[in-house]
């Protein structure tokens, strides 16, 4: 944290006051929940927060969580999303892929920008009367929400542009909101026409789209060095 510049620990401690307001609403509304679909959903919600993509040009990755934290939200009270939200992004943040411990005040600022991104997806989907619109308008809550505030965070500490800093990640991220917002749904339409357990299934799809993302991600990092590559060596020829 001290190495942070004064704007960035004022916009740390902003986000993780407004964080720390929403997670403390949780024992109050808590409403004992039908305890075998919300642990099940908790477990794989989890367990697909174990699988990342680390985004190119920018310091962030994204996890294949996003579906079941999309489909808690419309289908749990706001207590249990919250719960579900919490559990898994502490899970993507104090287990990393490398063997280096993250910091606390990352782990807080992380943890309190995805309690408020989900509290505006679950507030965006019960103000609209359709479900379908409610999943889609809560997926871009989520989006917005999400990615401002990390937006903000890396343009203060790498001395980038904040506008431009978020367009990238945007850009990047934008179609797994999208395909994680049609997942939910057409699992949300398999728990109206089956048991709660079948959109679990999709777990296996979101294996296979992680998969796809980091081949994907790979093959643009692997363009990217040999573009630099290529002007260094341009550039030494002159």
């Amino acid at each position: 944290m001290q190495n942070l510049s004064a704007k960035a620990q004022v916009l740390v401690g902003a986000v993780v006051f407004l964080g720390v307001g929403i997670l403390v609403q949780v024992p109050a509304m808590w409403r004992h929940p039908a305890y075998a679909r919300f642990i099940g959903t908790l477990l794989v919600t989890l367990f697909a927060a174990r699988l990342r993509v680390s985004l190119p040009r920018i310091t962030g990755s994204m996890a294949v969580n996003l579906p079941f934290i999309l489909l808690a939200l419309s289908e749990f009270s706001l207590a249990e999303a919250l719960l579900i939200t919490a559990a898994s992004t502490l899970v993507q943040c104090l287990w990393p892929e490398s063997k280096r411990q993250p910091k606390p005040f990352k782990v807080a600022f992380n943890l309190s920008v995805t309690l408020m991104a989900a509290q505006a997806a679950w507030l965006a989907m019960r103000a609209m009367p359709n479900p379908a619109l409610g999943l889609c308008f809560g997926a871009l809550a989520y989006l917005f929400v999400n990615t401002i505030p990390v937006a903000a965070i890396i343009a203060l500490t790498e001395n980038t542009h904040l506008v431009r800093t978020w367009k990238q990640i945007a850009q990047l991220t934008f179609p797994y909101f999208v395909l994680s917002a049609g997942s939910a749904g057409l699992a949300k339409l398999a728990t109206q026409a089956f048991s709660w357990y079948i959109p679990l299934a999709i777990l296996p799809v979101m294996f296979l789209v992680q998969r796809s993302f980091v081949l994907y991600f790979q093959a643009v990092r692997s363009i990217n060095s040999s573009e630099n590559n290529y002007a260094m060596a341009a550039s030494a020829g002159h």
